[in-house]
């Protein structure tokens, strides 16, 4: 059993491109945390995950964002970022699991999304990543947690590359290499509200199933270019989708008990 400072590692979560995450717990405190370390040993991969632990460290006073705890550099090709423990599954698990989520349900993961996207706009961040892997679900909380911030740009301009992106759910302007904005990620938004819904990813096309103002909402923010989808500037996003909740729903707010609702064929 490995250890990282006052943290006993107990098991791996998952793995990408670039980091490992790993469950572990406070050998004092007992208290559960997420241990992030970088993938492959190198200065460049230390420099990233330094990078994101900055970011993460002016962000994460949004519910929706990860709490950082604590960073150690192991070694000169070697990190370690702790974050708070979160309780849940990835969108993408849950409906690869289950299949599709019921649309209110669809509804209010989407809602907190957009809101810590625009926490994280407003200080000048551009994620550039928003896929079902990244959006973790607290049922209990009616809460979203949006992770990894490793390929974010922060105040980018009209000379920033991407960092990365996921070829499946990227938004057209990062595949040739344009500059994110904050219109990218919320592209990204439209995808995991796509994926959520249980719509074909390929085809960027809603299931027939689907309210028809969720799919109107969903296919703005889907718009090839960047200039014609909304944003922030133009629409309160956040209000918009609360009003189409109160529209097809009956209410802007769920009720208990905490569990996500099935839809036909699928759900949670």
């Amino acid at each position: 059993m490995s250890k990282i400072g006052n943290y006993i590692i107990t098991g791996k979560i998952g793995e990408g491109g670039f980091g490992k995450v790993y469950a572990a717990e406070h050998e004092i405190l007992g208290t559960k945390v997420c241990v992030k370390r970088n993938t492959f040993p190198s200065e460049e991969d230390v420099e990233l995950l330094k990078y994101e632990a900055r970011l993460l460290w002016q962000l994460d006073e949004h519910h929706s964002i990860p709490a950082i705890k604590d960073f150690f550099l192991l070694d000169e090709e070697n990190a370690a970022m702790v974050l708070k423990f979160i309780e849940g599954k990835t969108l993408e698990e849950l409906v690869d699991k289950k299949g599709p989520i019921h649309p209110e349900d669809a509804s209010w993961i989407t809602e907190r999304l957009l809101g810590a996207l625009y926490y994280i706009h407003c200080h000048g961040v551009v994620h550039t990543d928003v896929k079902p892997q990244n959006v973790f679900i607290e049922p209990r909380k009616r809460d979203i947690k949006l992770i990894d911030f490793g390929l974010a740009s922060f105040k980018p301009t009209s000379a920033t590359k991407p960092l990365g992106y996921t070829p499946k759910y990227a938004a057209p302007e990062l595949i040739i290499k344009n500059p994110p904005t904050p219109e990218t990620d919320l592209y990204g938004v439209g995808m995991v509200m796509l994926r959520a819904l249980g719509g074909d990813i390929n085809k960027r096309a809603f299931r027939d199933d689907t309210p028809e103002e969720l799919v109107d909402f969903g296919n703005k923010l889907l718009l090839y270019d960047p200039k014609e989808r909304p944003n922030w500037d133009k629409e309160n996003l956040i209000e918009t989708l609360s009003d189409i909740r109160e529209k097809v729903f009956g209410r802007r707010h769920c009720g208990t008990p905490p569990k996500l609702k099935a839809v036909k064929g699928g759900g949670i």
